[in-house]
């Protein structure tokens, strides 16, 4: 099957050309600016011509951290959707949003409901049996996160490493005593939100967690490193606030620092040669929810190079044109949320930018100066999957 899509500004690696993108099966056969050469030379029996109308023609996002699956799981808190249900789900969503890969965050946290170690472990492996379907419409990622003190976890994820499940792994530490809480109530709000305890055991467990001393054994942690280095999985830290808990991991085989709370951990992390991710939300509204750092100001100011959904997929494509209307070149804005996350996760040879012999992941993207981005339609590895 052969697809030509004429009249678009296509989104590469260096700029925006105006031309046709010729796909053949499910890669990138050629882009080229001369049009009427392209269509002289085809045989038009034989192709499917998709005409652009002057929209954008740019790479499928590659979402680093997309919550949308949580979400369809449990709608309400303590509802449970069936898992495969909700994941047929997200498609749509993602794809009118523009991500053609998206990694789930699936999260492991030791507390029982939404981020239990069981259902973690059910829900990584629908995951892996529903991507190699006829269902599945995009590429479809595993992103383990995991707590650093769930100690009763470790088995179950380390099997699901093993067995070649996991495409990226991310280390977090949402103790109560770590930065990100300032208060017992702060604390316990957050465990209340994902967990399914009652009223007696969430006090029970929050006053438990609270007062523990918070040491990591050494060995638990190295048995965990040793396993995400043996399997060459993409390690990424989380919430990191500052330079020295960078350092911490990095020795370790970090990558990534997702989320660093203030400008000094981020630069830092990009001095050293990681990447470091920020959320579009964050990025849309100009705040962090949270009151840290700015990821539209990280972005501008060269300190982040990552833009993941978080937890609002459609913020993802509108920040990318909200940097472009700012006075960022739209190639380098795409590149955030497209050819960068496919770098750091080790996809960057097959997808994350148009170019020739690549696979055929692209959306067409219309949109008018202060408007919302539409998009049109979405490809992946070359065939249509979304059509407005």
């Amino acid at each position: 099957m052969k697809t030509i899509i004429t009249k678009g500004k296509i989104v590469i690696p260096s700029g925006v050309i105006d031309g046709s993108i010729i796909v053949v099966d499910h890669k990138i056969s050629h882009i080229l600016k001369d049009e009427d050469f392209v269509l002289a030379q085809t045989d038009q029996q034989d192709v499917e011509i998709i005409n652009a109308d002057g929209c954008y023609v740019m790479p499928g996002l590659v979402d680093f951290h997309g919550d949308m699956l949580e979400r369809a799981i449990q709608p309400r808190r303590k509802v449970f959707i069936p898992l495969e249900l909700a994941l047929y789900s997200t498609q749509a969503q993602f794809l009118s949003a523009g991500i053609t890969t998206i990694f789930h965050p699936v999260a492991f946290s030791g507390e029982p409901g939404l981020r239990s170690n069981e259902l973690g472990n059910e829900i990584v492996r629908v995951i892996a049996q529903f991507r190699k379907n006829e269902s599945a419409m995009l590429r479809h990622f595993i992103h383990v996160r995991f707590e650093l003190f769930n100690k009763t976890g470790l088995d179950t994820i380390l099997r699901i490493f093993e067995e070649g499940l996991a495409d990226l792994f991310s280390l977090m530490d949402h103790s109560p005593r770590y930065s990100t809480f300032k208060s017992y109530p702060e604390y316990k709000n957050y465990v209340e939100k994902n967990s399914t305890f009652t009223a007696e055991e969430l006090e029970a467990y929050a006053q438990e967690q609270w007062e523990m001393p918070q040491l990591v054994d050494s060995e638990y942690l190295e048995k965990l490193m040793e396993c995400v280095n043996r399997n060459n999985i993409p390690f990424a830290t989380h919430d990191d606030d500052s330079p020295q808990r960078v350092d911490t991991y990095r020795p370790r085989g970090a990558s990534i620092s997702e989320f660093p709370l203030n400008e000094a951990t981020a630069k830092y992390a990009l001095e050293n040669n990681m990447y470091a991710v920020v959320g579009a939300p964050n990025l849309l509204r100009n705040k962090s929810h949270s009151d840290n750092l700015s990821a539209r100001s990280a972005i501008m100011n060269g300190f982040a190079n990552i833009i993941c959904s978080d937890y609002y997929c459609f913020a993802l494509l509108a920040s990318v044109f909200i940097l472009f209307e700012e006075g960022m070149r739209l190639h380098d804005a795409v590149s955030y949320a497209s050819l960068y996350p496919a770098k750091a996760s080790g996809l960057a040879d097959r997808i994350g930018s148009l170019e020739e012999g690549k696979e055929a992941d692209l959306i067409i993207v219309r949109h008018v100066q202060g408007k919302i981005p539409i998009v049109e339609r979405a490809m992946v590895a070359g065939k249509w999957t979304f059509n407005k």
